[in-house]
């Protein structure tokens, strides 16, 4: 006991110690910036008035030149060092709440005595750039995570490092108050990661730095497989470790990429806003993360179908056949060889209006398209149109810029209207600069004709696209006349511009992490890869989560990788740490059952599920209103089959009294990804779950349930419910 003590009493101090020399560098780093900020701008001002402003002759104009670029470098290297400290104290303030989590005492088998590394959220040396705290992104800290007790080794530089792990410590901290520690083997029974586990859920995706497991580490820091692919059961924390991934390859690149150099596309935008608290919290800034509708619609000149819509739509039982088609890699792969389909430009170009008027003809653009070289690609010849009418659009502006009356409008405008289009009045010389400032008002007045030729809209975009369905199937397209594209269509769109007509501005990605993989069409997979062919890719899904008309199986997902000539890795996930484990084996029984993925639950056992038989809507609306007001903590989260349903109970709430706060209603469709403490399944009947779709729709809804579940039907109860 007394050994526990002394020990006990040695984390504490080595913890006050490394906590005071994390409030001195907040002190030191304040005291700087506000030094900085204070004083920044009379600095700047006294480095320029060094330089001697002399433009006299040439000689002196490149002295003079000279002088400030060095006094600019100077700036910049001043505003270099100031943002290097504020990252610098974001870490502190970061560490100065959890300082660290784990420690691992190491024998490097020779003749020094073993040492010593704390592993936190960053790394954190003293004056004499010893390091106090290792980052847990560091070649060392991966011993914490991965591998067992005894003769072990960690990768430094491409080289093995033989050691022998003599033991592996989790301690949970606050501030400067060690609360407890274990000394552990990181199993799944962890008593750290059980506490972290039974917190409450919150609005926002938490990062699980501290409670990392060794199957999700091995995913965290691979960097010999280009693409993984991970198919992960409901609560493996796929998500969490792709966030994690990312934190980690940032720190391990830091040299090669930034998070420009990395996108994450999301099942739908609340998603989007529950993991944006993830990476700032580690010290990283967010990537791009967008949904793949917002992407297209983004890079589209077209409007597309909102979210709402989409979804309804992908929930739907049906698939129209030209749908089915457009969603087919073998279409999309058609389309990137459509080339030969379009030598006559009078089929699918149109002419330029302005306010109803034709400005440049249909015969003039296709006058331009035939004098480029035949034999070259149709995006080459759709450019070299391009620039040809650009030519001919400014040598008509400048053509009318000359003329007489032209210029007299020039001489009569009023002083408002000069400084409107010139920013200033015209001087007495101004005479001699009439066609320049004309140019600049035809310029401004006939803008919308500039625009349209850049973004091509003589260029009907529709007929290509028929084309090439027309040509695939042997049968027209029905596009919905005044309605939206579907996502569908986009992507389909999107390819045509990309491989047909002109190639898009897109990100430099290195990293692409897609989240909810299963839910992609082959389409979409292939339009991803197209775009970005060199990024490495980290794709993960749940094959029972393929709750929708639009899915990929993983076999299709790897054949897919293939056909591009990209390697691709699997890795399985099969320990769920969400649920409680009475819940965790719920759901693990909606499985397929050829598929017998064997969940493993982590949590302890809790409340069972309870399954509740209903006779009348308002007997339903009451028992809910009951179960709201007697919950402790969080709010009644009801999940619904479709939108339809989620807000038909929205709207019978609303006529009741009930504070809306405590329950909140959602369609499946938008709780894809996310937990709750406390899930309703409405209606989970025979009647209204039948098919083997609807089976994955209710494994999905009972796995974002974190603590208790209540399934809810009228008369029957689901085959799938036993």
């Amino acid at each position: 006991m007394l050994v526990i003590k002394e020990e006990r009493q040695l984390e504490q101090d080595y913890l006050m110690n490394v906590y005071d020399q994390l409030q001195e560098r907040k002190i030191q780093l304040e005291a700087l910036l506000a030094h900085a900020r204070e004083n920044g701008l009379s600095d700047v001002q006294q480095m320029l008035g060094d330089v001697r402003l002399n433009f006299s002759n040439i000689s002196d104009n490149l002295d003079t030149y000279a002088a400030l670029e060095m006094k600019n470098r100077e700036i910049d290297q001043l505003n270099i060092k100031l943002r290097s400290a504020e990252q610098f104290l974001q870490k502190v303030d970061r560490l100065l709440v959890v300082p660290y989590f784990g420690k691992i005492t190491v024998d490097f088998l020779e003749e020094e005595p073993q040492e010593s590394f704390y592993i936190g959220v960053n790394g954190f040396a003293n004056d004499l750039g010893e390091y106090l705290i290792y980052d847990w992104r560091s070649p060392i800290a991966e011993l914490f995570y991965n591998n067992e007790m005894g003769k072990s080794s960690y990768v430094v530089n491409r080289q093995t490092i033989p050691v022998e792990l003599k033991q592996r410590r989790q301690l949970i901290v606050e501030g400067q108050q060690l609360l407890n520690y274990f000394d552990t083997s990181i199993s799944i029974q962890d008593d750290v990661l059980l506490q972290v586990l039974g917190s409450d859920a919150t609005r926002q995706m938490q990062d699980i730095t501290s409670t990392i497991q060794k199957e999700q580490n091995v995913i965290i820091r691979d960097v010999t497989h280009r693409n993984l692919l991970v198919n992960g059961v409901a609560g493996s924390g796929k998500t969490s470790t792709i966030m994690q991934r990312i934190a980690y390859l940032l720190f391990q690149y830091r040299e090669q990429i930034t998070t420009d150099n990395v996108m994450i596309l999301s099942p739908n935008r609340q998603f989007v806003d529950y993991i944006s608290d993830v990476l700032p919290s580690l010290g990283e800034m967010n990537p791009m993360n967008v949904t793949i509708l917002q992407f297209i619609d983004h890079h589209l000149p077209f409007i597309l179908e909102d979210e709402a819509t989409y979804f309804n739509r992908i929930s739907s039982k049906q698939v129209v056949q030209q749908t089915e088609i457009i969603r087919s890699h073998e279409f999309l792969e058609t389309v990137k060889t459509a080339d030969y389909l379009f030598k006559d430009a009078s089929a699918f170009v149109q002419p330029l209006m302005h306010q109803g008027k034709v400005v440049i003809s249909k015969t003039k653009i296709c006058v331009f398209f035939d004098a480029t070289p035949h034999d070259a690609r149709l995006m080459d010849r759709i450019q070299g149109t391009k620039i040809m009418i650009r030519d001919e659009w400014q040598r008509r502006l400048k053509k009318q810029s000359r003329k007489p009356k032209m210029q007299d409008q020039m001489l009569s405008m009023s002083e408002d209207m000069q400084r409107k289009y010139f920013g200033k009045i015209l001087g007495e010389n101004a005479e001699k600069n009439l066609p320049h400032y004309a140019k600049k008002v035809l310029d401004q007045k006939y803008r919308q004709v500039t625009e349209d030729i850049e973004d091509l809209r003589w260029l009907d975009t529709s007929y290509l696209f028929k084309t090439i369905f027309k040509t695939y199937t042997g049968e027209a397209y029905a596009f919905n006349v005044n309605q939206p594209l579907s996502l569908d269509e986009g992507v389909v769109f999107l390819l045509i511009y990309q491989e047909l007509v002109e190639r898009l501005d897109l990100p430099k990605l290195k990293f692409l992490f897609v989240d909810e993989v299963q839910d992609y069409t082959p389409a979409q997979l292939n339009l991803i890869l197209t775009l970005f062919p060199k990024a490495r890719y980290t794709m993960v899904g749940d094959e029972n989560q393929a709750i929708f008309n639009s899915t990929s199986a993983f076999e299709q997902i790897v054949a897919l990788f293939s056909a591009f000539d990209l390697p691709s890795y699997r890795y399985d996930l099969r320990s769920s740490y969400r649920s409680t484990g009475s819940i965790t084996t719920y759901f693990g029984e909606l499985t397929a059952a050829e598929q017998e993925m064997a969940i493993v639950p982590i949590r302890e056992e809790g409340a069972k599920p309870i399954e509740w038989q209903y006779q009348s809507e308002q007997e339903w609306l009451e028992r809910m209103i009951e179960e709201a007001m007697n919950l402790e903590s969080g709010p009644l989260v009801v999940l619904t089959k479709t939108s339809l349903e989620a807000e038909t109970i929205r709207q019978q709430l609303s006529k009741l009294t009930v504070d809306m706060k405590k329950i909140k209603i959602l369609p499946i469709t938008l709780a894809k990804g996310l937990e709750f403490d406390h899930v309703v399944i409405y209606n989970a009947s025979k009647l209204n779950y039948v098919s083997e779709r609807d089976r994955r729709i209710l494994y999905t809804m009972a796995s974002r349930a974190m603590r208790t579940l209540l399934v809810t039907y009228q008369e029957a109860p689901s085959q799938y419910i036993k």
